[in-house]
């Protein structure tokens, strides 16, 4: 804590929460956040880890909406580490129905008509919403009121209780997909018109790990001065590449098990990469001096070039203090970075016969 001099109360400086969370503090002590999905108005089930939203972060407020207006709705997510709010799409709820009211108090209950419930009929079924001004800190759910119907096309009666305890009836049917504004008087919802939008798709494991490095597509790799197995000597690391040849420049450390499992599986494909002109590179990053490298090599069974990159290549290629191994950048002819590949999977190896395939 430091001291503000001039309002006299101690204040909690803004690069040290930075750092605090930086390093991973949590003020929640590490809970994840949970989400359930309701099962046909029987029970619930747990999707929290499925659907990504078991963040450890601190979260502050949930908000539901439909952002892109597509008929479900989305979450978005505040944490008290200001730089790392989450929006979460969803996508199982398009195969269900829905219909959104807009409710609209005009002069008599003011526009946004805070405390009116709605209720939707729906054959024996009521589903019932109510429009609030607030939910958590400092957040609002989507003051549009999204009724889900299942598998019904439609809905027949909206049964609208205004602030004041005065009821009103529209009349429907009211079909799925409709977006229906209800004002006081009248007894008649208007169908309104609304654009649907396209939330994007979220980042891939390479496209995340790339963004931590300070290397990134069409950069030329940095100049590393490297060890290697069998020099005490260090050279440069272009002295590796062959001229004229592609160069795929694997990023790896004896302390990283998902390493051990991809250097076996790039050793299984280095004659087939190399029949397609891209040679195997082992760029190692070990910073332990006592670390055993050729016992985790002969676990690996590599017989490719190996590099002893240690500190100077981590500050060349990351851009941050995380470390993300295995991670492969793919050099064209001239050392200038194609492609990026965080981790091992069927996607990257399908990618790699892909480029050594023919040209």
């Amino acid at each position: 804590m430091t001291h503000d001099t001039e309002s006299g109360k101690g204040s909690l400086r803004q690069d040290q929460a930075q750092l605090m969370f930086g390093e991973g503090f949590s003020f929640s002590g590490y809970e994840r956040n949970p989400l359930f999905l309701g099962v046909e108005g029987r029970s619930f089930l747990d999707i929290s880890g499925v659907s990504g939203i078991d963040s450890v972060l601190d979260g502050r407020a949930g908000v539901f909406a439909d952002f892109d207006n597509d008929g479900d709705l989305d979450v978005f997510i505040t944490n008290i580490q200001g730089e790392a709010h989450q929006l979460f799409r969803n996508n199982v709820g398009q195969d269900g129905h829905s219909v959104r009211v807009v409710v609209d108090g005009g002069e008599r209950y003011g526009r946004d008509a805070f405390g009116t419930v709605v209720r939707a009929r729906l054959g024996e079924r009521v589903l019932t919403k109510i429009k609030s001004g607030g939910s958590g800190y400092l957040s609002q759910h989507d003051p549009r009121l999204l009724f889900g119907l299942g598998a019904a096309a439609s809905l027949q009666v909206l049964e609208v209780t205004w602030p004041d305890a005065t009821v009103e009836r529209f009349e429907g049917p009211f079909a799925s997909g409709t977006t229906l504004l209800v004002r006081p008087g009248g007894g008649r919802a208007v169908p309104l018109k609304l654009t649907k939008g396209r939330l994007p798709d979220p980042l891939g494991n390479d496209a995340v790990a790339a963004r931590a490095l300070a290397v990134q597509r069409g950069d030329r790799l940095p100049a590393l001065s490297v060890g290697t197995l069998e020099q005490e000597t260090t050279v440069r690391f272009d002295s590796l590449r062959k001229p004229g040849r592609r160069t795929l420049v694997n990023v790896w450390a004896t302390w990283c098990g998902p390493c051990l499992k991809e250097m076996r599986e790039l050793e299984d494909l280095r004659g087939v990469l190399a029949a397609g002109g891209i040679d195997v590179i082992g760029l190692n990053v070990d910073t332990d001096a006592g670390a055993d490298i050729g016992a985790f090599l002969r676990r690996t069974g590599a017989t490719y070039a190996i590099a002893l990159g240690g500190v100077p290549a981590i500050e060349a290629l990351y851009a941050t203090e995380e470390l993300t191994v295995p991670m492969s950048l793919l050099l064209d002819e001239e050392g200038v970075v194609r492609e990026i590949f965080a981790g091992w999977s069927d996607a990257v190896r399908r990618r790699l016969l892909e480029l050594a395939g023919p040209r």
